[in-house]
């Protein structure tokens, strides 16, 4: 796990900034930094020493005869069996980093290495010879990679705080980008905040070379590249996750274990606790007065049975809030999972027991159906796949009660709890029916189940200046999940991989780098290894398990680790009391907003700003929109401009 950066450029002259962009990526890599300069090209990397700690697994590295340099962030976890077939194929090594063996495989097997590769990865390839940079990012995302480009020059980073210090001018806020941040709580790959910066898509590489024109992201993975797999569902995913978990606890420094309750994290804990060859430390995070969402009682109880040492921190609301432009500048880009500072706590807590690698287990419930509204998606989508094929008459009747049944009146009356039942049930049922096609005949019916959404899609343009809604289409909020429905055979598949490009890639897996690597402990994901991805998905083709029930594979898989109380309880994970953080956080800040960049910018509306100050608080709708603008001021001062704030 470290931090990369690098930049092509037409001019030899050109310079770079390189050690003060690297100055920022310090926490992802304390251990060592360095450089690479050629002609037309600039590498930096910060390393964070996880394989290999002597001096030969330093980066930017070469491959013995120096026409290939790499700077790579990431782990390759099968790097053991890479290494052998590669030394069988005559390449021999002088060092025992998976760095040393990825370079080998590019020049054996050249974009094609890819798909060899099982881990995470972000990282730069440059052939002096053949004068081109070939970029990759792995299958889910794990590793970011944003980048920009110019006429003259091509810039990458770790991080948008480094990419920033690279660019020639500071770019300005993309108003459709900031606009899915309202309605997502993130903005949705391959997209950031800013204008002309991105990120190289999950399972995307890139080729530049100092002729080449626009970036053009090219696919090597996805979902539907699994094929149907035939046998016992239970065993067979029992065995991959085996191989998974030994796979990730590969290491030559101490890993560590973020535990919760629930039967993910409890599931990687009983299968890694007998393999690691020292002791695995558990790690949680709990608040004060023990309430009902707090898990410490039950993950220690686990941690016990299993002999693993238990570590707990509780969070205080004070100390959250005076801590959250700090956490706002780490979290890097705009995400307003308010959970996030419990998962910056555990990682924080595992960095001061000596731990540099964490296990955790995201990833469950986007793999095995283990969210009830994604399950919904699959069925209503399908209702409207069917409703697609009916007559043009039929599919105007259906956009007319679509757009009835969007109205604020309509849905103040479908979610009343004053509502007699009959009638409720009536508002309801047509509240579903209106779902089946809304907005595009190709878009699937996806997050527009969820509350947050949709309150942000009637209530959030009441924030906005009438210049900055102008900037706007009505599709906006919905692009990042339209399909071509017409036709489409799989669509628990799609939804899945919607689900996949996201949710999992730009808020859960963009959170947990960042926290981590805030305190330089890097992170791994069993339950994402592409191969056990793979199986399951072919799996599912096989058996469809969408309707079966919660979870139901992975539960019988792990029924026999764990105890009966840990396979039956909810999911909660590292759950804040919400409403009590997102409300003092308003509190504290809130004049930020009001003379902040954002006002200065014309994206906020000043005067309704202050005309609901001083009732937010009671309403729900207003009080998550709210606490989605704070953060993105805090976030423009602190990531963007990199001003130095007093709290």
């Amino acid at each position: 796990m470290c931090g990369i950066i690098g930049s092509m450029f037409h001019d030899p002259t050109h310079r770079v900034p390189v050690e003060q962009a690297l100055r920022q990526l310090h926490h992802r890599g304390p251990d060592d930094h360095g450089t690479f300069f050629d002609t037309h090209v600039v590498l930096g990397h910060t390393r964070l020493s996880i394989l290999d700690l002597s001096p030969l697994g330093r980066q930017p590295m070469s491959y013995q005869d120096g026409r290939f340099w790499i700077t790579f962030n990431g782990e390759i976890y099968n790097y053991l069996e890479l290494r052998q077939e590669l030394a069988a194929a005559g390449y021999s090594f002088i060092s025992q980093s998976d760095t040393e063996v990825l370079v080998a495989a590019y020049a054996r097997w050249g974009k094609a290495c890819v798909k060899k590769l099982r881990g995470m990865f972000a990282f730069g390839i440059w052939d002096r010879k053949e004068q081109h940079l070939f970029l990759a990012r792995d299958r889910v995302g794990e590793k970011p990679f944003y980048y920009w480009y110019g006429e003259q020059n091509f810039y990458f980073a770790s991080e948008l705080k480094a990419l920033l210090l690279l660019l020639p001018h500071t770019p300005e806020l993309d108003p459709a980008a900031i606009d899915l941040y309202l309605h997502y709580q993130y903005v949705p790959e391959p997209r950031t905040p800013l204008k002309g910066v991105y990120k190289l898509p999950a399972a995307h590489f890139l080729f530049m070379n100092v002729a080449s024109g626009p970036p053009r992201p090219e696919q090597y993975w996805s979902l539907e590249d699994a094929e149907p797999v035939e046998g016992d569902p239970v065993s067979l995913i029992r065995q991959e996750l085996e191989q998974s978990i030994e796979l990730t606890l590969r290491s030559d420094v101490p890993v560590g274990l973020a535990l919760s309750g629930g039967i993910d994290s409890g599931a990687i804990a009983a299968l890694a606790a007998p393999k690691y060859k020292d002791t695995l430390h558990a790690f949680s995070v709990g608040y004060p007065g023990r309430p009902a969402y707090d898990e410490r009682k039950q993950a220690e109880q686990l941690a016990q049975k299993l002999k693993l040492p238990f570590h707990d921190i509780e969070l205080r609301t004070e100390e959250f809030v005076d801590f959250f432009p700090e956490l706002v500048m780490l979290t890097d880009d705009p995400i307003a999972d308010i959970a996030v500072y419990g998962h910056y706590a555990v990682m924080k807590l595992a960095a001061e027991h000596g731990v540099k690698v964490m296990l955790a287990g995201i990833g469950g419930d986007e793999l095995f159906w283990g969210y009830t509204w994604v399950v919904e998606a699959v069925r209503l989508t399908r209702q409207k796949q069917h409703k697609l094929q009916n007559s043009l008459h039929t599919r105007w009747v259906w956009r007319i009660w679509e757009q009835l049944t969007n109205t604020p009146l309509y849905q103040r009356f479908a979610h009343s709890y004053k509502m007699p039942k009959f009638m409720s049930s009536f508002f309801k049922q047509g509240f579903e029916l209106g779902k089946i096609i809304p907005h595009s005949p190709q878009q699937a019916v996806f997050y527009d189940l969820l509350p947050d959404f949709i309150h942000a899609l009637h209530y959030s343009k009441n924030f906005y200046t009438r210049g900055f809604s102008d900037q706007l289409s009505n599709r906006n909020p919905f692009r990042p999940f339209e399909l071509q429905l017409n036709g489409l055979r799989n669509i628990p598949l799609h939804i899945c991989q919607l689900l996949f490009n996201t949710w999992l890639t730009s808020n859960s897996l963009a959170l947990g780098d960042r926290v981590s690597m805030a305190s330089s402990v890097e992170t791994r994901f069993p339950l994402l290894d592409y191969q056990l991805i793979e199986l399951v998905i072919g799996l599912h083709q096989s058996y469809p398990d969408h309707i079966s029930g919660h979870k139901t594979w992975f539960k019988s898989a792990v029924e026999y680790l764990l105890p009966e109380e840990t396979l039956l309880r909810p999911k909660l994970g590292f759950q804040p009391p919400v409403h009590e953080w997102m409300t003092t956080i308003i509190e504290r800040y809130f004049d930020w907003l009001m003379d902040g960049y954002l006002a200065q910018l014309k994206v906020v509306d000043v005067d309704y700003l202050q005309k609901i100050r001083h009732d937010f608080e009671k309403r729900w709708r207003i009080i998550f929109l709210l606490y989605k603008l704070v953060l993105l001021e805090v976030w423009y001062r602190q990531v963007v401009l990199q001003e130095s704030v007093c709290v």
